[in-house]
């Protein structure tokens, strides 16, 4: 009997070059751990045997939005030397909760590994130096929309400092405490984490580069209490 065929995520490409594109990746979506991943669905859209697709910088899987992705090993190491030296990554979340402040600096020293709800910062001896800036665009009673710059790159940055702050991200799995991601599910039908890579800023062969995607409708939706 024949297998009903797997329908395949959409991938929205933002911008492309002879050398690299830029996706909004959509959430759920594997950079590329899974079968069915960002780097294994650029092959099947481009078909061309020349290019050998590799991911410029990391993007959870429960995150959704931009990412860049060369067209080859060697452009991916340069631009990844790039990014490095100078960039500027900019993302929208849902946090639990009202913040008080409207701006703040996150700087808990953290691993650079996923860890757990239970130790977010993960080992004292694995903890470094790391900041999170985050200035409130939105907010009520029970959420706020903020956007998160990290001017460090440890693995869940924003996810770990906005718990360890006691306003973690709506929908995290991981961090967050699973009966309360249970209850904003049944009150809201939201299930996703809500963590978007909203903006990047780097110079791309001595020129600055600006690539956006804004956060998906369910971002204001939840904020709205729909």
């Amino acid at each position: 009997m024949k297998q009903p065929q797997q329908k395949l995520p959409h991938l929205k490409i933002l911008q492309e070059s002879a050398d690299w594109l830029v996706v909004d990746k959509p959430v759920g979506l594997s950079v590329h751990n899974e079968k069915v991943n960002v780097l294994t669905l650029l092959t099947q859209i481009k078909r061309n045997p020349n290019l050998s697709f590799h991911a410029v910088h990391r993007l959870d899987a429960e995150t959704s939005g931009v990412l860049l992705v060369a067209k080859d090993a060697e452009i991916a190491a340069k631009l990844s030397e790039d990014m490095q030296k100078d960039s500027r990554k900019l993302y929208q979340a849902v946090l639990r909760g009202e913040m008080k402040e409207d701006e703040v600096s996150w700087d808990w020293k953290l691993s650079d590994k996923a860890e757990g709800r239970k130790n977010p910062q993960g080992l004292l001896k694995d903890r470094k130096n790391c900041e999170t800036l985050v200035r409130v665009i939105e907010k009520t009673k029970y959420f706020t929309l903020a956007e998160c710059e990290i001017l460090t790159g440890r693995q869940h940055q924003i996810r770990k400092h906005s718990a360890l702050a006691k306003h973690a991200i709506v929908g995290d799995k991981r961090y967050n405490d699973p009966k309360y991601n249970e209850r904003i599910a049944s009150i809201y039908g939201a299930e996703r984490m809500f963590l978007h890579a909203s903006e990047l800023r780097m110079r791309i062969g001595g020129r600055e580069t600006v690539f956006t995607a804004p956060p998906p409708a369910e971002f204001k939706a939840l904020m709205r209490g729909k």
